[in-house]
């Protein structure tokens, strides 16, 4: 399949993370001209090789969808672009769809596509190589590098609370950009951090050692969402888009190996790990629970960082999935 470079300067600054940017493929045949275009924003991730391999298996291509994948190299460039209507959906976490809706962007979650389960984790807080700390109470009390009012801070809490540890004595310390907080943890400038993978296997390969993760806690949902004027004006064509995310979990979860290349191409899996590092099981698609829903809406109006009520069939579009 024909792949093409696909970039897009939404914002002056580029925020970059934690190696070079990395292009996504594309996808959609010239034949399928009466198919509606679907640009997808994408984040070189773990969680996106759903994403990724429809796109270069072209299980785009045989529902007869016109898809390019858009690259960004970071969740703030994305969300930009989507409030701009520069993309029709894209890939994320629930807290930033209730974000824009909050700010009036119509968006719409349409189906979780990776969640930690109870064999694989997602995120991890990780001590430092070397570090004196023998307990994560004791690493919450010298520091936790995070990026504050993310996701990060709100599966740390979370993480540190399923372990009965309080927010009010833990001490987190600021690392907004990844590969700076990495450098940080490996360096021995804070005791410890919140990592996702593979960059927590990174660490661990490096020296240090995970104290808590998020393997079976529900805390990591990872969403699909579009604009509701694509979901109204092409609902067939996005459910055709969920029936190629489906199809391509299934080839992942059948045959991982044959998923691996593209794993290491566009999820920026580490060199030292490419061979490595486990291809992850991918969980059937489904809605988020309207637990999940209530309890991030009221982490960020704890926080002060959201005031309007968030209800589920506000950010939730169901009849998509296949």
């Amino acid at each position: 399949m024909t792949r093409k470079l696909r970039h897009m300067a939404v914002i002056a600054a580029t925020v970059l993370l934690w190696t070079a940017c990395v292009t996504s493929p594309a996808a959609g045949g010239a034949s399928e001209k009466s198919a509606p275009a679907i640009r997808f924003g994408t984040l070189p991730v773990l969680q996106a090789l759903p994403v990724f391999l429809a796109a270069e298996k072209g299980f785009f291509d045989e529902q007869g969808l016109n898809v390019t994948l858009v690259p960004f190299s970071s969740a703030m460039e994305k969300d930009v672009a989507l409030t701009a209507g520069e993309i029709s959906g894209y890939f994320g976490d629930m807290m930033t769809v209730m974000m824009l809706n909050a700010n009036r962007v119509p968006v719409k979650i349409i189906a979780t596509i990776f969640n930690a389960d109870t064999v694989q984790r997602l995120f991890a807080v990780v001590s430092a190589p070397g570090a004196s700390v023998q307990s994560l109470g004791e690493l919450a009390t010298a520091g936790i590098a995070i990026s504050s009012n993310t996701i990060i801070e709100y599966i740390s809490t979370r993480i540190l609370a399923s372990e009965g540890i309080d927010r009010k004595s833990t001490h987190f310390i600021e690392a907004r950009k990844i590969p700076i907080r990495l450098q940080m943890l490996l360096s021995g400038q804070v005791p410890g951090a919140t990592l996702p993978e593979p960059l927590v296997s990174l660490a661990v390969q490096k020296g240090g050692r995970v104290l808590a993760d998020d393997t079976g806690k529900n805390l990591s949902a990872i969403i699909l969402a579009f604009r509701t004027d694509m979901l109204t004006r092409h609902p067939d064509s996005i459910r055709k888009f969920m029936t190629a995310i489906a199809a391509a979990g299934d080839f992942i979860n059948h045959d991982p190996e044959a998923a691996r290349p593209v794993m290491n191409t566009y999820c920026r899996i580490p060199r030292s790990l490419q061979k490595t590092f486990p291809v992850p099981r991918i969980p059937a698609v489904q809605l988020p629970g309207p637990h999940q829903v209530r309890d991030v809406a009221g982490w960020l109006q704890s926080k002060k960082l959201m005031e309007t009520d968030m209800t589920y069939d506000r950010i939730i579009a169901d009849g998509y999935l296949p």
